[in-house]
Formats: structure tokens, C-alpha cells, sequence
């Protein structure tokens, strides 16, 4: 049986995890350029940024697993998935929106700001707990 954190985990993992941030994000992305872009114009910046947050939530981890392998000892590795996925987000989401002219830019992240770092730092904790705890090996024989 899993523990509900490997459940959060398997579902921060998937489809779903993602499609579910980016929906989120994107109705936030519409409502908060609605009235400076009208609704024509806000509607393509909600749409955007749906796909760049399904984009960012679901190649994110796998960004944070690479980042976090790559960075050798536990806590080398947790500070470079951490601080390199964030640089990550916020250089492609400002891109983005500037790109798009989207007046409100501040507007448009500064919600998200603070979940997207609790998401970070939770699974950079997820994945310190997975390294300290790896799956147990059997010592099974084969003939």
C-alpha cells in the first residue's frame, strides 16, 4: 500500500498534476489582464499561460530529478533542483508574457510566486526522502 505521500507524488508526476496547475494559472492569467487587454486579448494570455504552467509543472520535475541527480551530495542536489528549476519558471514565464505584451506581468506571476516555491521546496523534499529511503532490495536467488 502507498503512503499519501507517494501518492502526492505520483500525482505531481502525471497528466493530471500538471493539466490541474495549468488551469489554475491560466484562469488567474485571464482574469488579471482582463480589463487592461480586453477579452479577446486576455483570453490568448490565459490560453498561453496554461500551456507554458502544463509545460513548466509537468517538465519541471523532471527538470528537478536531473537538476537533483546531477548535484551529487543531498543537499548540493536539493539547492541545485531547487533554485534551478525556479530559475527555470520565471525565465520562460517572464519571456513569455513580455513576448506577449501582457500588460500586467507582476500581476499575471505574483500568485503563483509563492505556491511555486512551496511546490519546489516540497518536492526537493520528496526527493531528498526518496534518496535517504531507497526501495528496499531483495536477497532473493535466482536460479
Amino acid at each position: 500500500m502507498r503512503s499519501p505521500l507517494d501518492r502526492i507524488h505520483r500525482f505531481v508526476d502525471g497528466p493530471l498534476g500538471a493539466l490541474a496547475g495549468g488551469a489554475i494559472y491560466g484562469g488567474w492569467a485571464f482574469f488579471a489582464n482582463l480589463s487592461a487587454a480586453g477579452a479577446r486579448r486576455a483570453a490568448l494570455i490565459g490560453c498561453v499561460h496554461f500551456l507554458i504552467s502544463v509545460f513548466l509543472t509537468f517538465a519541471g520535475v523532471k527538470v528537478m530529478n536531473a537538476l537533483f541527480a546531477w548535484g551529487g551530495p543531498s543537499w548540493r542536489g536539493g539547492s541545485s533542483a531547487l533554485v534551478g528549476a525556479l530559475t527555470l519558471d520565471y525565465a520562460v514565464l517572464v519571456g513569455v508574457h513580455l513576448w506577449l505584451g501582457t500588460p500586467h506581468i507582476l500581476l499575471t506571476l505574483a500568485p503563483g510566486l509563492l505556491p511555486n516555491i512551496c511546490f519546489c521546496f516540497a518536492y526537493t523534499l520528496l526527493l531528498l526522502r526518496a534518496r535517504s529511503n531507497p526501495p528496499a532490495r531483495t536477497t532473493e536467488m535466482t536460479i
